[in-house]
C-alpha cells in the first residue's frame, strides 16, 4: 500500500479535517457530521495526538452543541460578531442552501474552517466559539427566520430576524451610534 495512491486521498483529507476540527475544540457530533468518521475514533486522535501532550490548551466540550440564537442577541458585541462571520461567510461563497439537509462535504467544511480562523484573528477573543459559528452558518444556509441582511439605516450587514416586527435596522443605528452624514 502507498500512501499517496489517489484512493486513500479522501481518507487523508477526513483525518487532517477532523485533526483541525479538535484544534477549533468542535465537538464529537459536529466533527463526526463533518468528516463521516466515528465517534471513537475523533476520541481516539483527540487522546492520541492532544491529550497526551503537556501543553494542550485544547478543550473538549461536552454535552450538545449550542442551537439558540437568542446567544447572538445578548449584547452589541454578540450581534457584531454574528455580522462579522455572516459576511465573510458570504464573501467566501458559503451562504447556499444544501440539498437533502445540512450536509457540506470535505472542502467546503475546510473553507468554513478557513472563515472561522480569519474571524478569530479579527476578533482575538471572540464570544462565539466554533461551534457557535456551526450554527449560525447552519442557520443562514436555511434562509428561513434568520437572515444576513442590509441595515436601512447604515448599510451594514446585521443578523436580522425576519419574523420580529421591530427592530428593522442594526443595532448599532438602535443605540444610535451612528448618525448618517457624518
Amino acid at each position: 500500500m502507498r500512501i499517496t495512491d489517489s484512493r486513500y486521498d479522501r481518507d487523508r483529507l477526513r483525518l487532517a479535517l477532523a485533526y483541525r476540527l479538535i484544534g477549533l475544540e468542535a465537538r464529537t457530533r459536529t466533527i463526526r457530521e463533518a468528516t463521516q468518521l466515528s465517534d471513537d475514533r475523533i476520541r481516539r486522535m483527540y487522546r492520541d495526538y492532544f491529550g497526551a501532550n503537556a501543553a494542550n490548551t485544547v478543550r473538549r466540550h461536552r454535552g450538545k452543541s449550542p442551537r439558540q440564537m437568542s446567544f447572538f442577541r445578548r449584547s452589541l458585541e454578540h450581534e457584531q460578531e454574528a455580522a462579522t462571520l455572516g459576511s465573510l461567510l458570504l464573501r467566501c461563497g458559503l451562504l447556499r442552501r444544501f440539498l437533502n439537509g445540512f450536509r457540506p462535504d470535505i472542502v467546503v467544511v475546510s473553507q468554513f474552517c478557513d472563515v472561522y480562523e480569519t474571524f478569530t484573528s479579527l476578533w482575538p477573543r471572540p464570544h462565539v466559539s466554533f461551534e457557535h459559528a456551526w450554527h449560525l452558518w447552519q442557520v443562514f444556509c436555511r434562509d428561513d427566520e434568520y437572515v444576513l441582511a442590509n441595515c436601512p439605516g447604515c448599510d451594514a450587514l446585521w443578523v436580522r430576524d425576519t419574523l420580529e416586527i421591530l427592530p428593522d435596522v442594526c443595532p448599532t443605528c438602535r443605540r444610535g451610534l451612528f448618525e448618517p452624514g457624518r
